[in-house]
């Protein structure tokens, strides 16, 4: 089976024996499922580290577990193939599920569905592993389902609160959307190519037309936008937060939304041949853009970091627009960590607060949390784009890169959109960690900082936010083998310019939340209560209005419309054939029932009648 087999499926185990004890209620296993999931994800992530040098070296490994699926033309094994693309994404996945693993152990220890949890999360690590590992596209849409399925089972962890159930609910459906016109991308592959192997389809690529591989990406990336939940498909990402905040995340640094960023830089050789690039980078300037305005305006810590998600995908998906693909892969290596660091870090402030999420019911919360505040603000300036933190290496290199390719628009947004993020950042960090208390003597009682199993994960995850940034250049190298990257080179000064630029409007950023939020020099009530800001304020507050919009337009729009019509066929038609059925039965019986009088004479005459009738038949017919 090969060293990719215990990788991916080592989770799978942890997931079984964790499954199983739930199911039949083993005591022994009670509360003690973290156990499968360390040993197995660990061994994982250790393998994974083996799997990365062998890489490095310039082995390429292929792995066929077995034969999936043999009709007709078409065949697909399940297996393994790892290259320089995949080795990355594995260390990834397992480094910061591991990690996420070991911070449950404290985060969860109280809930009652403690060993689901972490049932539930070996089945998302291996749904993971799976999509990462495809050789073919019918097990990257084999991983791709299994993820999804996955992350409603998380986000709805707590289902008796509606709110949750709401969210997996949004998540499935709107993920469905995305997902259909992927399947349809998987079958439009088959049909032009003759097969789903990934090697034998981009090796033709070159002699289909550009018109039919424009098809073919666009149906791939309506799948890509779903799961990494770009524009017009984002909103049920900020809903997902209802989860647990570990599950938080797991999938905002390692699963579900890097996946549509994975799939776009794998199949970069179909996305090369059409004409669809542009539209993959203008979604990506929309949504980070978009999604970073509205980070300034929300009041939910978890929420604030979901929208910075979503504008950092943004990025990743300008990036994959440009033709810049190791930028937007090296993107989605630094922001898994530093990621993965504020979320664990919002969930330690959430745990200390005794579950409260408003950030205007915080404030002072340093000098009761030194560890998590101290690694929060390292994950803050990574994703803000500080030097020397990680997230300014590779965000530099996307803002710089459309400027190099001459995407004036998408650099102006970006550039923007650097300023917005540090803001909000700013204002996030002000208002949680430092001024004055705004918290009640009861919550104070509960103020601590994190036991030692949650604040390990976040002093673990601080080191590559600090450092993975210098990797840079060997990532590059490393990857080019497996992934283009079409970017003009720049003149030192010029790179040097835009450098200045974005980080001087990020310091910019900073500054400006300060003297709002810190130095309390401004009132935010100028803009928020302003005749003239305010209407653009509540356009931010509301998220553009897209919930409400999506809900005339399909909840009550084209989904009230629907039912009325099933109602219709359920009543009319359905009904009316069974109820007709079963009136006509009994009219018949009525009928006969008429001639049953007991009267001997009746019967022969009846008996007569019938005689007579089948012999004219016999003789005329």
């Amino acid at each position: 089976m090969g060293v990719g087999f215990l990788i991916a499926f080592l989770p799978l185990v942890s997931f079984l024996l964790a499954g199983l004890g739930v199911l039949f209620r083993w005591r022994s296993f009670k509360n003690r499922s973290h156990y499968f999931g360390l040993v197995t994800v660990g061994t994982s992530l250790l393998l994974s580290f083996y799997v990365l040098f062998k890489v490095m070296k310039g082995a390429v490994l292929s792995e066929e577990w077995f034969n999936w699926v043999v009709s007709g033309g078409l065949s697909a094994s399940f297996g393994a193939y790892i290259d320089s693309l995949t080795a990355v994404m594995l260390v990834v996945v397992t480094f910061v599920s591991f990690f996420v693993h070991m911070y449950s152990i404290g985060y969860m220890h109280d809930d009652p569905g403690y060993d689901r949890f972490f049932a539930y999360l070996g089945l998302f690590t291996f749904s993971m592993l799976v999509l990462v590992f495809s050789p073919n596209f019918l097990q990257l849409f084999f991983g791709w389902e299994a993820v999804g399925l996955s992350s409603y089972l998380l986000i709805g962890f707590w289902f008796k609160r509606k709110r949750a159930a709401d969210a997996a609910i949004k998540a499935f459906i709107m993920n469905r959307v995305g997902d259909f016109l992927f399947v349809l991308g998987v079958v439009a592959v088959f049909w032009v190519f003759g097969s789903l192997d990934f090697h034998k389809v981009f090796s033709q690529a070159g002699a289909v037309s550009a018109a039919t591989l424009s098809l073919i990406s666009f149906l791939l990336l309506g799948g890509a936008v779903g799961k990494s939940a770009q524009f017009p498909l984002h909103t049920w990402l900020p809903d997902a937060m209802e989860g647990p905040t570990p599950i938080s995340a797991l999938i905002h640094a390692a699963t579900m939304v890097a996946a549509g960023v994975f799939m776009v830089a794998r199949c970069s050789p179909i996305f090369d041949g059409g004409y669809i690039l542009p539209i993959v980078g203008a979604i990506g300037v929309i949504t980070a853009f978009g999604a970073a305005t509205i980070g300034l305006t929300q009041f939910d810590i978890k929420r604030v970091l979901a929208y910075s998600t979503l504008s950092q995908l943004g990025y990743m998906f300008a990036a994959l627009g440009m033709g810049a693909y190791i930028y937007a892969m090296f993107h989605l290596f630094t922001h898994a960590f530093f990621k993965a660091l504020l979320f664990l870090g919002s969930g330690n402030v959430i745990h200390a607060m005794s579950g409260e999420q408003d950030i205007r019911k915080m404030g002072g919360l340093y000098k009761y949390m030194k560890i998590t505040a101290t690694c929060f603000i390292i994950g803050t300036l990574a994703l803000v784009g500080i030097p020397p933190f990680a997230g300014f290496f590779s965000k530099d290199k996307i803002i710089s890169a459309a400027f190099a390719n001459g995407h004036l628009i998408f650099w102006f947004f970006l550039v923007v959109g650097a300023l917005l993020t540090a803001l909000y950042m700013g204002r996030l960090v002000f208002m949680v960690f430092f001024g004055e208390e705004r918290f009640d003597a009861r919550e104070m009682k509960h103020l601590h900082e994190s036991p030692a199993v949650m604040t390990v994960p976040l002093i673990f995850l601080a080191i590559p936010s600090i450092l993975a940034g210098f990797l840079g250049g060997w990532f590059e190298e490393f990857l080019k083998s497996s992934v283009p990257n079409h970017v003009r080179e720049l003149s030192h000064s010029t790179e040097l310019l835009l450098i200045t630029i974005t980080v001087s409007l990020a310091l910019l950023g900073i500054l400006i939340a300060a003297v709002i939020y810190y130095w309390r020099k401004i009132s935010p009530e100028v803009f928020t209560e302003n005749p003239v800001l305010r209407p653009v304020y509540l356009l931010f507050y509301n998220k553009y209005y897209f919930d409400e919009m999506y809900n005339f337009l399909f909840v009550k729009g084209i989904g009230f419309g629907l039912g009325r019509v099933y109602a219709f066929f359920d009543r009319y038609v359905i009904d009316g054939i069974i109820n007709g059925v079963a009136y006509f039965t009994s009219w018949c019986g009525e009928v006969l029932r008429l001639t049953q009088t007991g009267i001997v004479n009746n019967y022969v005459a009846y008996f007569g009648i019938g005689v007579i009738t089948v012999i004219l038949l016999l003789l005329f017919v």
